[in-house]
């Protein structure tokens, strides 16, 4: 049987190096993409990587995907509502549009 794709995926699963900033010294800190914290090489202060949404908060193939493991409606109703809180109540339908555009090759 051959690998099974998530119909909503459009990223590579290879982890890339990210740079963030030491919040406490100013240092930069380099961690991977699937790392979610690491620690400044020069002050020790762990940082974390920027919250990224995941696939079942956005992605209209969720429900098919995951459906059977997780509440898909409800982790996507919560994620609305924290992006509504955080000033981006569209950020979903944004996302959305992205990948719709992307798969399209606009």
């Amino acid at each position: 049987m051959g690998k099974v794709r998530c119909p909503g995926s459009i990223r590579n699963t290879t982890p890339v190096p990210i740079e963030r900033k030491c919040h406490t010294c100013g240092a930069t800190v380099e961690m991977w993409s699937d790392e979610e914290k690491a620690d400044c090489h020069k002050c020790g202060t762990e940082i974390f990587k920027d919250k990224v949404p995941t696939c079942v908060e956005w992605c209209k193939s969720a429900e098919e995907c995951m459906g059977h493991i997780f509440d898909v409606k409800q982790i996507q109703e919560e994620a609305k509502k924290r992006a509504a809180a955080d000033g981006n109540p569209k950020f979903f339908d944004q996302v959305t549009e992205l990948i719709k555009k992307k798969r399209e090759g606009v």
